[in-house]
């Protein structure tokens, strides 16, 4: 699919029916694309939006961890809290962005805030998901040997409840990455959110290095996703 959605856009650029303004030929972008790859000012905004996210991401995993396990332990506090998590992750992003820059301000603590915000959700119903999957007859076996809370959760509830992790981790960094570029140019955060807003001009030039900015975001995305999270998950698989 994305083979033939690279081969439509060269095809349509190269006919001439679009301007290069519009849309610069594939090839210009991947050409800019590795340009911009040994370019020590555009690695720098990358690694400033690679360390955002991953802050992002591991504070709501600091966060959520031990909230999803009493919840997914505890069926009257899971019914008097999760609604109340629903409801908020039900909210627009935009707004909830938008109020985050006016409470913290901008920078790279609002682009934190909001990465955070972005991952607490997958993490959260994934991990709850997983500590509810535990079959009951699990605790009892527990007990009737007199395990610890520390053996409990270290033998029993956190090797069931580690896939489901990895996957709600797998989950909230893509969508953290989703949000990314809109933190960065709302909140004047340097990054490749910002790289993208400067260079999306109206010569070709310029679009031509927004557009390999873009794919940029995309290709690290699909490598961290496929090189980390999908081999992890595979090694994983034997323990649900």
């Amino acid at each position: 699919m994305l083979v033939a959605i690279f081969a439509l856009w060269e095809s349509v650029s190269l006919s001439g029916f679009v301007s290069s303004t519009q849309l610069p030929a594939l090839h210009d972008v991947f050409l800019a694309l590795i340009q911009l790859a040994g370019t020590p000012f555009f690695l720098a905004h990358v690694g400033q939006s690679f360390a955002n996210v991953t802050t992002g991401v591991s504070l709501a995993l600091v966060l959520v961890f031990p909230l999803a396990l009493l919840v997914g332990m505890r069926s009257q506090l899971d019914q008097a809290i999760t609604p109340i998590i629903m409801l908020v992750g039900a909210l627009p992003d935009l707004a909830i962005l938008t109020l985050l820059v006016t409470v913290i301000g901008r920078g790279n603590v609002a682009a934190v805030a909001i990465s955070a915000f972005s991952a607490f959700f997958p993490v959260y119903f994934t991990i709850r998901q997983g500590v509810k999957e535990i079959p009951g007859d699990y605790f009892h076996v527990a007990s009737v040997f007199k395990a610890g809370r520390v053996q409990t959760f270290t033998k029993m509830i956190l090797p069931s409840i580690f896939p489901n992790l990895v996957t709600g981790l797998r989950l909230s960094f893509e969508f953290s990455w989703n949000v990314l570029l809109a933190v960065e140019v709302i909140a004047s955060v340097a990054g490749i959110g910002t790289f993208i807003s400067s260079s999306l001009g109206s010569s070709a030039h310029s679009l031509t290095y927004g557009l390999a900015a873009i794919m940029t975001v995309g290709l690290i995305t699909i490598a961290i996703d496929r090189a980390f999270f999908e081999k992890f998950e595979n090694r994983i698989k034997r323990w649900r």
